[in-house]
This record gives structure tokens, sequence and C-alpha cells, in this order.
């Protein structure tokens, strides 16, 4: 039987930390909201409730070959033009997946919500995995409204390692499912979506969201800490006159604002490892200097 809280299709678990690095907090997914600030959720002009979960639940892929429910093959979306799987007649299919250890699972999509602007191009999904005693919500339930937890396809394969949680890898042949509310899936619905061109913007969002300040896979920050992100590329605007926290890149923070309190600060004894060599009075005020992201807190 598979633990819910170590399955996420292929997106790594929120556990994975590195040696003696701390790992706290676990986010939860509730609402979302088009503007403005969302407690319960992803807020589409940047400003977000982070939180440490990577994907809810880890696979290593699923197979781009399904089964209709009237038993005929379908195929995944393997462009580059869109998420892997869209549409309302998935409903039904089943797909098989691969566990971290090699086992194969069966998943079924129970059900199918086209999304709302500005994310009307993504489908999400009811999922389910097959066990021997029957099938299990993939991404369980939502504890605010009792409902399943729905999942978004993902292009490639995202892997958690023993020290580092993004490892990210093109697919022909699969593809990954992230659970709605953890750090993937609210980073896709900000707008950072690989078919886009936003492969840099969405591996930088990860960390950002998490905390992973040294990119090692380490999340210090807690579920429920407000902050504003914004990108070099104009998705996400920089919408609050907040006080700007770190620079980020596809690996970790570039640099960590010393004038301001940051959330490892807020949450931790002790600093990330490598703090002391990223810190700055001037970082977050400028894309120039190789930031992909800028994150800021109240």
């Amino acid at each position: 039987m598979i633990k819910q809280s170590m399955i996420t299709l292929l997106l790594v678990c929120g556990a994975c930390a590195a040696p003696e690095e701390d790992q706290l907090g676990e986010v939860s997914q509730n609402g979302l909201s088009y503007n403005g600030t969302s407690f319960n959720g992803t807020s589409f002009n940047g400003t977000s409730f982070n939180g440490t979960s990577f994907n809810g639940k880890s696979f290593n892929g699923v197979s781009f070959n399904g089964t209709s429910v009237t038993g005929t093959a379908i195929t995944a979306n393997s462009s580059t033009s869109g998420p892997p799987l869209s549409g309302a007649g998935l409903v039904g299919s089943t797909w098989n997946g691969t566990m971290t250890d090699g086992t194969p699972v069966k998943l079924r999509i129970d059900s199918a919500a086209a999304g709302a602007a500005p994310n009307s191009d993504l489908w999400f999904y009811g999922m389910s995995y097959q066990t021997t005693t029957g099938w299990n919500l993939l991404c369980g339930t939502d504890s605010s409204t009792g409902k399943p937890i729905q999942a978004v396809s993902v292009a490639g394969v995202w892997t958690a390692t023993s020290s580092d949680a993004t490892h990210y890898a093109t697919s022909t042949t699969q593809f990954s499912l992230a659970c709605r509310g953890a750090t993937v899936a609210k980073c896709i619905e900000l707008g950072y979506k690989t078919y886009k061109g936003y492969t840099n913007q969405m591996l930088s969002c990860i960390r950002l969201l998490r905390g992973d300040y040294c990119g090692t896979g380490s999340a210090y920050t807690v579920d429920g800490t407000l902050l504003n992100l914004y990108d070099n590329v104009g998705v996400q605007a920089d919408t609050q006159a907040w006080k700007p926290e770190a620079e980020w890149t596809p690996t970790g923070a570039r640099c960590i604002n010393s004038n301001n309190s940051t959330r490892y600060e807020l949450v931790l004894t002790k600093d990330p490892k490598c703090v002391k060599r990223t810190t700055s009075t001037t970082c977050g005020t400028t894309f120039a200097n190789g930031a992909v992201l800028i994150d800021e807190l109240p």
C-alpha cells in the first residue's frame, strides 16, 4: 500500500531533507484566489502562503500510454504545446505509474475540471491509485471541504534525491502529476509552465516557496508564511511594497537580504549552512545580477 505522505507522481516528497539539515512544515491544499491574498491557496498576483510539501506524492513517472473507460488505448500529449493531460474525456481512464522503488502502480482518473483564467489551459483531475484492497485517493482529501484534492499533470520527470528535492529531467515517455496545494502545482498555477518556456522560473519558484535557500532540498520555512513573489519575465508582477528577502535561481537563493528578518530566522534557531556567503544589503532590488525570481515579506 502506498503511504500518502510518500506519493506524488514523480514530484518529490515533502520530506526529502539532506543530512544534517532541518525541514519544517507541511502545506495543505484548499482554495485558490485569482486576486489579492489567499489564506488557503495561491494568489495569481504573486502573493502566496508558502509551504514545504513538494507535490504530495512521489512516483518515478507515469507512462504516456493509458486505457480509456471503454478499453481503448489513449496517449497523453507529449508535445511542448500544453500539459500532458487535458479534457473531460479522460474520466474513467487508467494509467501506469512507477514507484521510486520500481514497483508499478495503476492510476485512475475519477473526475475532471477545466481551469479558470488565467489557467484555462490547465485541467485538474481527481485521481486514485490501486492497492490490494481497492482504490485510494491519490492526493488525499481537502480538510476544509471534505472533497478530494485534485492533481495537475506536468511534463517531464520530477524526482526526489537525498540531496536535491527538485531534480527535473525532460522525458518523451513519462510525465508527472502534482497535487494541488503542494509546491509544484502552486508554481504551475502561478504561471510557470514549462511548455510556455518558463522552466527556469518553475524551478526557481519551487526553491523559493519551499525556502530551499541552499538548493539542497532542505526547506527552511513553515506553512502559512505570507510572501510576495515576482519574476524576470513579467508573469508575476511586484504588487506589494514589502521588504525583499532573497533573489532566487534554479539552484537556490542567489543572495539573501540581511537588512530584514528571513523565513528561516522566524522558524529555526540556526541558519542554513550557505547563508553567510549569500547575505547582502541590496539583494532583491534588481534582476540585473542573475535573479530569476525575487520574494518579499511583509
